[in-house]
């Protein structure tokens, strides 16, 4: 099949992929995993957000609090700030 469309992808637009695509899943995302495969440091980002009762937060593990799905949008820009 032809390609249609090639995008590469940054390792900043990389690391915002699999933070916003693995907050989606029930299971979440292990942070301490992001940051040794990208060489970031993020978990204190998510720290207003488990304040705020958006995320919750297990060891370095993050998801979406369950009754926050209906504004993970929301979540996802505050973590592009």
């Amino acid at each position: 099949m032809p390609v249609e469309q090639h995008e590469t992808l940054t390792a900043e637009s990389a690391l915002e992929e699999e933070l916003f695509l693995g907050l989606r899943q029930l299971d979440g995302i292990d942070l301490a995993r992001i940051e040794r495969d990208y060489g970031v440091t993020v978990m204190e980002r998510f720290d207003p957000l488990a304040s705020a009762g958006l995320v919750e937060r297990d060891g370095s593990m993050v998801r979406l609090a369950p009754e926050k799905l209906s504004v993970s949008n929301e979540v996802f820009v505050e973590l592009l700030r």
